[in-house]
């Protein structure tokens, strides 16, 4: 049970809760946006939530004013490319979108107070609860979405602000942090899952390929780190497969003029979907893979066992932990084993039960009653150093 605040006339007051994530509402294609929007809903039935956001998400959002980088001239952009941005930001572009939100969310905080800032996206939004922490001493939950462990420049400097608890998403990065600052609390949180709305059962878009039919989400661009051009090859090695692709970006005639080439117009397609589309999505496919470099919370991993689907995937760490007995990790870079992977899931399809409940660990519920504790764990002890100083103070007086 989560303690709360009587007055004698009976109201009931709920400790406050600023979730910051500038990107949500704006990219419905972004893991992490997606995610905050889903929390911020989630925690409102435990605590008064309220989500500064880039754009109208729901009746908890509260859109920033900022600076879009569709706004700012070619030029312009270069030469932020180019500055100090660059040296601290690892997407400078995206970085001065979210900086000049600042004076619209420290203005809106400062005269808003809130128990607990929840920050997501990275160093912006960590940057921003700092500025209130030190005016206002409000404490920081960070939540951290990047793959920590191969970028840990942006761990150690998100680690020198001392957050006063920092969320990772695997217990791999959570050991990283213990190493690296054994003093920093943390705790291990993945994303959550709605196992009502991603579940095998259910309405399915027709594709109209041949099964098996192989399924990825990825981004349509050369510098994404997806290496779609790794899964097309695989898949074309298999004589009967298809690939059905999910995405959309700068390169998608690249893409497809791949795709129709080494697999033919019969065997491979590329659509896009709106979100609450993809669990029809999962449905229309045997087996989902994905062969990009980096992997943070993974959630299309989740939706896709959540759907019953087997995945086949990159090996490394985070996904081994993530796929669990899901389905296979493999070389990706080696084609032909990668070609094999997916055969093989599709051969052993009869022994696949274990990607449902394999997303079972993931389910939302889980997910919020964790962060809950967090939170009510973090704003106890602010609240017991505030009257520990509170004490000091007085009794200097005497």
């Amino acid at each position: 049970m989560l303690p709360a605040i009587y007055f004698s006339n009976g109201r009931t007051i709920l400790n406050r809760i600023s979730l910051i994530h500038p990107y949500a509402g704006v990219d419905w294609k972004d893991d992490s946006a997606i995610f905050a929007i889903e929390l911020a809903h989630r925690l409102d039935n435990h605590f008064e939530v309220e989500l500064l956001c880039g754009a109208e998400c729901g009746s908890l959002s509260r859109p920033l004013k900022s600076i879009l980088g569709s706004d700012i001239s070619p030029q312009a952009n270069s030469m932020f490319s180019s500055s100090l941005l660059s040296k601290w930001f690892n997407n400078s572009r995206i970085a001065l979108e979210n900086l000049t939100s600042f004076i619209d969310c420290v203005t809106y905080l400062l005269h808003n107070p809130t128990d607990l800032i929840l920050s997501h996206n990275g160093y912006e939004s960590l940057l921003l609860a700092n500025l209130i922490r030190e005016i206002k001493g409000t404490p920081i939950i960070h939540t951290q979405h990047q793959n920590l462990l191969c970028e840990p420049k942006y761990l150690l400097r998100n680690l020198a602000l001392e957050p006063e608890h920092l969320i990772c998403l695997n217990p791999l990065v959570s050991d990283y942090v213990h190493r690296l600052s054994p003093q920093q609390s943390v705790d291990t949180i993945p994303y959550g899952i709605d196992l009502a709305e991603f579940c095998p059962e259910g309405k399915a878009i027709t594709t109209g390929l041949s099964q098996p039919c192989i399924l990825t989400v990825a981004s349509l661009d050369y510098d994404c780190q997806q290496r779609l051009e790794l899964t097309i090859e695989a898949v074309s090695r298999l004589r009967d497969a298809s690939l059905s692709v999910c995405g959309e970006g700068n390169n998608r005639d690249y893409f497809q003029s791949l795709g129709d080439r080494l697999l033919g117009s019969q065997r491979f397609q590329i659509k896009s979907f709106a979100y609450a589309q993809m669990p029809q999505v999962y449905r229309s496919a045997d087996i989902f893979t994905c062969a990009a470099t980096q992997v943070s919370g993974g959630i299309k991993y989740l939706e896709a066992m959540a759907c019953g689907l087997p995945v086949v995937a990159t090996d490394d760490a985070v996904r081994r932990y993530l796929i669990g007995d899901g389905g296979l990790t493999c070389d990706v870079t080696d084609l032909d084993g990668y070609a094999n992977s997916l055969q093989d899931t599709w051969d052993e399809r009869r022994y696949w039960k274990q990607p449902r409940q394999n997303a079972i660990r993931f389910d939302w519920h889980d997910i919020t009653l964790r962060y809950c504790k967090a939170i009510q764990k973090t704003i106890n002890g602010s609240n017991s150093r505030v009257t520990a100083l509170s004490w000091d103070h007085s009794a200097n007086e005497f």
